[in-house]
């Protein structure tokens, strides 16, 4: 009997084991439930600032739904993904600097050299607000450098 037990104990160790390999790529994603940036359009952050998107305007990018504002923006997106991505797979930048993965609030973001940046927040606290009270001329290059090492770290240097 205690065989049995610990067999089907190995098992589902196995088994789940196997389950979280296989979302480990798809986890390092912001989404939810395979929708990047909560809908919101990611080409509108370098434009009028976030429009959320139409489900009618979508595209499927590294096994995630992007949706656009307009058509123009999908085709801009189509063009050059790479350039609307948000960075650190659109988790908070403030927490990479920790190295750690936290939802973002899509209308909190600041486009930094181009890229985009999403924060968290919430009532209490806004983490943009802490990024910028901390970022200087000079000190916010450090700090996007440091989040980008915490990053290479999380995803493994792919």
């Amino acid at each position: 009997m205690i065989k049995i037990i610990v067999s089907l104990l190995l098992w589902a160790a196995l088994v789940s084991g196997l389950s979280c390999w296989a979302l480990a790529e798809e986890s390092m994603l912001n989404s939810d439930n395979g929708l990047a940036v909560h809908g919101y359009d990611p080409v509108s952050y370098h434009k009028e600032g976030p429009v959320k998107g139409q489900e009618s305007w979508s595209s499927v990018y590294n096994g995630v739904t992007y949706h656009f504002a307009s058509r123009e923006n999908f085709e801009l997106f189509k063009n050059d993904p790479e350039r609307y991505l948000p960075a650190y797979g659109g988790w908070c930048a403030w927490a990479m600097l920790d190295g750690q993965k936290v939802d973002v609030d899509p209308r909190s973001y600041k486009v930094i050299a181009g890229r985009t940046y999403l924060f968290y927040n919430s009532f209490f606290v806004n983490t943009l607000n802490k990024w910028n009270d901390r970022a200087t001329a000079s000190a916010e290059g450090a700090m996007v450098e440091q989040a980008d090492a915490a990053w290479v770290s999380l995803i493994g240097g792919q």
